[in-house]
């Protein structure tokens, strides 16, 4: 006689519950150990000893670091570390010629406690180095960066001598991002005629810069919560209006004559 259906199926389902038993054991025990940390800092930071709180991650650990800088030594440094779900290298991204200077980093790592390289101000970049030959465009301008729009009020500003080819004041704001943690900055500092914006990106952060640029001395003193809607120095130059409406009185003229049945 065969098994009847009804066994059938029962022996199957524990063999399937004992599988997932199984396989829920194994997933656990391939969990990592990872330190947990985040913190915006002001100035040079130093995490050689400071003790992290221990996580459990699936996939890996990650640590990260952003900075956005006026150019004039006054930044903003966001560090922060936790679990991995990218590929298993970070990505590091800077551009020396980019205005205000900002740099990226990320690392992504698959054994326990593996996140713990990234820890002192050494890893980044010099951000405010001074121009070469040390040489000033004449122009001076506002310089703060902070999270809060009253980090950078015009009373507690520092007030620079922008270097070289940096003839114009800017002032912005926007967002640091890094994986689900986004602060908010502000900033006043010099910038080129261009007043061009590229911030640092990539799958797992972002430096996301609005702001606009002004011309003449320390000009960048209006509100950095202000929205911006663009980066532009000025604007195009318009037409007076009598020279508009000399331009547009024949056209005018020339479109209703054909409907009215006009001739010269």
């Amino acid at each position: 006689m065969g098994v009847p259906r009804a066994i059938q199926l029962c022996l199957f389902g524990i063999v399937l519950c004992l599988t997932g038993v199984q396989t829920f054991e194994s997933n656990g025990s391939q969990a990592l150990k990872c330190y947990s940390f985040q913190h915006i800092y002001f100035g040079p930071f130093d995490l050689s000893g400071t003790k992290f709180l221990n996580i459990s991650c699936l996939h890996g650990c990650s640590e990260a670091v952003l900075s956005l800088n006026t150019g004039y030594r006054a930044a903003v440094t966001l560090v922060q570390k936790g679990c991995w779900t990218g590929p298993p290298t970070g990505q590091m991204q800077w551009n020396d010629k980019a205005l205000p200077p900002d740099y990226s980093v990320v690392r992504g790592c698959g054994t326990d406690f593996c996140n713990a390289h990234l820890l002192t101000h050494d890893s980044l970049p010099n951000l405010s180095p001074a121009p070469n030959p040390p040489t000033l465009s004449g122009i001076e301008c506002y310089a703060c960066v902070g999270i809060h729009p009253e980090d950078c009020t015009p009373e507690k500003s520092r007030r620079v001598q922008c270097h070289q080819d940096q003839s114009v004041c800017f002032q912005g704001n926007g967002q640091m991002t890094a994986g689900n943690l986004s602060v908010p900055v502000y900033i006043r500092t010099c910038q080129r005629p261009s007043c061009t914006i590229k911030g640092t990106t990539s799958p797992w952060t972002n430096i996301d810069l609005q702001g606009s640029c002004c011309e003449g001395h320390l000009c960048n003193k209006d509100s950095v919560s202000q929205s911006f809607t663009s980066a532009l120095a000025t604007a195009p130059p318009r037409a007076p209006h009598l020279l508009l409406l000399l331009l547009t009185v024949p056209l005018m003229v020339g479109t209703l004559r054909g409907p009215l049945g006009l001739s010269s």
